[in-house]
C-alpha cells in the first residue's frame, strides 16, 4: 500500500454482486434487496438536471442519461407533477424544482445539524469573527457543503448549501489530501483539474499537505480565492475515518499571523468537541 506524502492508498472497491439480493456497498456496508430500475432511472434524470449549467430539454436529458427519449420524458413529467422538476413551457425545458430545497431542509432538520452542530458553529464564528462552513466528505473525495454561518465576509456566491466542491483545492482540499486516505496518484491527478486563483506548484502543494498533517489544520492565504484566507480542520468519526471538514474564511487583510493562530486553535477545539457527537448525526 503506497504511503507517499504520508497518504495511505485506497482499499480496492468491492465487486458488485450480480444476484441482486445482497451486496456490499463502498465502505463495507451490507445492502439487501434488488435496485428498483424506475427509481434508479429517476435519480439519473435528477442528477443530469443538477449537473447541467442551464435548463434542459427532454432530448438532452435522454442523451445525458442514456435513457430512451420517451422514458426520460415520462420521468420528467412525473417529477414535474410532484414538484421536483420545474418546466418552462415557452422554452420546453426542465430544471430542478424548489421542492428539492424543501427536502434539503428536511435533511438538515432530521440529521441533527441544526440542533447539535449549528449552535457550536455560531459560537465559533462570533468568537473569532469569521465565516464558518461545514462540509461532508464523500466517497469520491468531493466535499458537499452542509451549512455555513457568520459574518466574516459576505461574498455569498462562494457558499450555497448543497454545493459540491472539487477535491484537493484550497484549505479544505489540503485537509482531504492529508487525511482522507486518497492515494498520492489520485491526489496528483485531481490536482491538475482543481480551481485556483493562483495555483501553487505540485511540489509546493505537497509541502502544504505535509504541513497540514504536522499541525492538524490547513491554511490557504488567497491562493484558492483572491483576497480570502481559509483555514480548515478535519473532523474524524469515532471509528477513525475523516467525516467532515470545517473551514473558516475571512478577508486576508484581517488575518494576521496572530489571528490565524487564534482561529486555528478555536477550530481544533471545535473539532475535538464535535467528533464524539458525530454518532448522533444522520449524514449518510
Amino acid at each position: 500500500m503506497s504511503t507517499e506524502y504520508g497518504i495511505q492508498a485506497d482499499s480496492p472497491p468491492n465487486k458488485p454482486d450480480r444476484s441482486g439480493t445482497a451486496r456490499h456497498a463502498e465502505g463495507g456496508e451490507r445492502v439487501v434487496g434488488k435496485p428498483v430500475g424506475a427509481i434508479v432511472s429517476g435519480l439519473a434524470v435528477l442528477r443530469a438536471l443538477h449537473r447541467a449549467q442551464r435548463p434542459q430539454r427532454a432530448s438532452e436529458v435522454a442523451r445525458e442519461t442514456g435513457l430512451h427519449r420517451g422514458t426520460a420524458f415520462n420521468i420528467l413529467r412525473t417529477f414535474q407533477r410532484e414538484g421536483l422538476v420545474a418546466y418552462n413551457e415557452r422554452e420546453q425545458t426542465y430544471s430542478i424544482g424548489i421542492m428539492v430545497l424543501e427536502l434539503a431542509h428536511g435533511v438538515l432538520r432530521t440529521s441533527g445539524l441544526l440542533d447539535v452542530v449549528r449552535p457550536e458553529m455560531f459560537s465559533l464564528a462570533e468568537r473569532v469573527g469569521v465565516t464558518v462552513a461545514l462540509a461532508k466528505v464523500e466517497k469520491t473525495y468531493d466535499l458537499v457543503l452542509l451549512d455555513f454561518v457568520g459574518g466574516g465576509f459576505r461574498v455569498d456566491s462562494y457558499f450555497s448549501v448543497g454545493r459540491r466542491s472539487p477535491p484537493f483545492s484550497g484549505a479544505s482540499g489540503l485537509v482531504m489530501a492529508a487525511f482522507s486516505g486518497a492515494t498520492p496518484e489520485r491526489v496528483q491527478a485531481a490536482y491538475g483539474q482543481t480551481e485556483w486563483f493562483r495555483r501553487p506548484s505540485f511540489e509546493e502543494y505537497v509541502e502544504r499537505i505535509e504541513a497540514t498533517r504536522a499541525r492538524g489544520y490547513a491554511l490557504d492565504c488567497g491562493d484558492r480565492r483572491r483576497g480570502l484566507t481559509q483555514i480548515a480542520v478535519p473532523i474524524f468519526a469515532q471509528s477513525g475515518p475523516l467525516a467532515l471538514v470545517l473551514t473558516a474564511v475571512n478577508f486576508s487583510y484581517t488575518m494576521t499571523e496572530q489571528k490565524i493562530a487564534e482561529v486555528a486553535e478555536a477550530m481544533l477545539a471545535f473539532a475535538d468537541r464535535m467528533s464524539p457527537e458525530l454518532g448522533r448525526l444522520r449524514l449518510d
